[in-house]
């Protein structure tokens, strides 16, 4: 285990939270920063309640409870994945009843983004469609936009 892991680990453990279950919607505070982290402390959008923030159990089953939530809530939307994406996601989504599409993300010519097929691919997909986006270290290919490209 990494050093830096153990560390963590201790200022955990020397916190001395308690062992309740969190409310249905996970740590406030968490869930409050991850929002700020990916939108900026100053987004309109946070401050016109716009924005909502929930915590999941792992990537698998945020995916899941998301896919829950759109096949209820917006039936008939597709959910598009990069292609490639990681071999459960297609999964995780079809059998929550979510259609399936994908958009170009690696290029193989050069081993990088396909910057140009991924933006066509999701400026042709319908409105109201679901879009998975890996906010960084892509899996599998590790490969991300730039910040430019974001």
């Amino acid at each position: 285990v990494l050093s830096v892991v153990r560390k963590a680990e201790e200022r955990v453990v020397a916190q001395k939270n308690n062992k309740e279950y969190l409310p249905i919607d996970g740590f406030a505070a968490f869930n409050r920063v991850s929002a700020e982290l990916m939108f900026g402390a100053d987004s309109p959008l946070l401050a016109d309640g716009k924005i909502v923030t929930l915590q999941s159990l792992s990537g698998t089953g945020s995916l899941r409870v998301g896919a829950a939530f759109i096949n209820r809530f917006f039936p008939g939307a597709s959910v598009y994945i990069p292609n490639p994406s990681w071999g459960n996601h297609k999964n995780i989504f079809a059998d929550a009843g979510v259609d399936v599409q994908q958009y170009k993300y690696f290029d193989k010519e050069t081993i990088g983004l396909d910057f140009a097929g991924m933006k066509a691919d999701l400026e042709s997909a319908p409105a109201g469609s679901v879009v998975i986006l890996h906010a960084c270290a892509h899996n599998p290919t590790g490969i991300d936009p730039t910040k430019a490209q974001w």
